[in-house]
């Protein structure tokens, strides 16, 4: 029985040896800035509590977290300082809402969707030195209207001085009680063609109203242009709706924003129409920059994504990428937007009907800010520390480390963008270059090890249950001896 013991005892330790061995996550202690892949030297404001990072390109680069678990700072004794992600201050609190003027769109009833075969027309009036605007709906050639009292089908917004990307508009409404609403908003700078934005549905039963308000869609350009909202009962008649006020939310422009970017050094060219490379990084990548070598090249191509080379390839985008050159003019494509999921393997495909790439073209992969804010707490300097596989998550909820001055004061965002900003020394100098090794179909590293971990335990209690079977006779013949 002692033997049989041992032998336990011995093999549960091999299994246990084996775990440890394929363990990536004991590999090195995060709490020690030696750990990580890049360390570099923080230039902070004196006397500042608190300080705000913007990650830089360097270290965007080095991460090995989607979600930035393998970022740490420390203080010139070693030690972790508390440190919590920041809003980016351009983003929400970088927003701006405007009330536009709302213009009743008087009518006949429609159906729903028969309003966009309805033109409409504005005119400038004046009266006893009054300028006012009437709104007129314009039946197409050749349809008839059915008499009956003008009613409310709609209302017209006036955005044409609106410069800022918009991205949604609040409604506030008089519903009808127990009858959901489908409210469309559609935009065009004629008012004869009309493109539709977003939709919503919403139910009032007694004081509550279910469904959002807000009506969201993608950042777009509305100087010039008018938008139009309309609603309509679940059978697509028009609702008993009184239009209150409708507001427009604003985001600063996109192009304001400096991303950090980095580039890919030589990716490789599979063929004429393939370059594919992989990423040494986890951080979602937010756009590419493709420049095709030449002069006056012009290639429609998709943009393919993987995490694992176990995995198929996912579409990402399609776009088209340029290199034009006029009278001493270059113009080349813009960056292309991803969707932001993390990927390791990207993959382009040029168009068949093109000629492809004569050669590799420049690519740059540009990344969202991010900040954070950290307690400058220990003796100066600092460290920033990035890069560490399997780190554990250490960030901190931002209001734990700046919490309201004001009972109620829920916006944090610009409070952290007033913190004095750290810099990271030498950050801006030079590009930043990233050598991209080749797609591999081969399966990644720590799944063979993971892989390996299995067959060895498997291998350790098939060994374990042979020598309890030998066993097992010995044992029952001692037992029957002794007895």
């Amino acid at each position: 029985m002692i033997h049989r013991t041992n032998a336990l005892a011995a093999w549960a330790g091999l299994v246990a040896l084996c775990v440890l061995v394929g363990s990536p996550v004991l590999a090195a202690d995060a709490s020690t800035a030696a750990a990580y892949a890049l360390r570099l030297p923080l230039t902070t404001a004196a006397d500042a509590p608190l300080q705000r990072l913007e990650l830089p390109a360097r270290a965007l680069i080095a991460l090995q977290s989607p979600g930035y678990a393998d970022v740490r700072v420390f203080n010139a004794a070693g030690q972790p300082v508390p440190m919590a992600l920041s809003p980016l201050p351009h983003a929400e609190a970088g927003r701006q809402q405007t009330v536009l003027q709302a213009y009743p769109l008087l009518g006949t009833t429609v159906a729903s969707g028969a309003l966009d075969s309805l033109a409409l027309r504005i005119e400038e009036r004046r009266s006893n030195g009054v300028s006012e605007r009437v709104v007129t709906v314009n039946t197409p050639a050749g349809a008839t209207l059915p008499p009956a009292a003008p009613q409310t089908l709609g209302a017209l917004l006036d955005a044409r001085a609106v410069q800022r990307p918009a991205v949604a508009v609040m409604l506030e409404a008089e519903l009808p009680i127990g009858q959901p609403v489908t409210f469309t908003l559609a935009s065009s700078a004629d008012l004869a063609t009309w493109r539709p934005l977003a939709e919503t549905v919403l139910f009032r039963d007694g004081n509550t109203s279910l469904g959002t308000s807000t009506l969201e869609f993608a950042a777009s350009r509305l100087a010039g242009r008018y938008l139009r909202v309309s609603w309509a009962d679940a059978s697509g008649q028009r609702a008993a709706v009184t239009l209150r006020r409708a507001t427009l939310v604003t985001q600063q422009d996109a192009a304001a924003v400096v991303r950090p970017s980095a580039t890919i050094a030589a990716p490789l060219l599979t063929s004429a129409r393939t370059v594919s490379f992989s990423l040494p990084f986890a951080t979602p990548v937010a756009a590419l920059q493709v420049r095709p070598e030449g002069s006056n090249v012009v290639i429609p191509l998709r943009v393919f994504g993987r995490l694992e080379p176990e995995q198929p390839w996912q579409p990402l985008a399609s776009t088209v990428v340029f290199s034009l050159q006029s009278a001493a003019k270059l113009q080349i494509s813009g960056p292309v937007a991803l969707p932001g999921t993390p990927v390791r393997d990207i993959k382009f495909e040029a168009d068949e009907k093109t000629p492809g790439f004569s050669a590799p073209p420049e690519v740059a992969v540009l990344f969202d800010p991010v900040y954070l804010v950290f307690v400058a707490s220990g003796p100066a300097p600092f460290t920033l520390a990035v890069g560490l596989p399997q780190a554990a998550n250490a960030w901190l909820p931002l209001n734990s480390l700046m919490p309201a001055a004001n009972p109620g004061q829920t916006d944090l965002a610009l409070q952290a963008a007033a913190l004095p900003l750290a810099v990271v020394a030498g950050a801006g100098v030079g590009p930043v270059v990233i050598t991209a090794p080749p797609v591999s179909d081969a399966p990644a590293p720590r799944s063979l090890v993971l892989w390996g971990v299995l067959l060895a335990g498997a291998l350790a209690l098939a060994v374990m249950a042979w020598v309890l079977l030998r066993q097992t006779p010995s044992g029952s013949a001692d037992k029957a001896a002794g007895g």
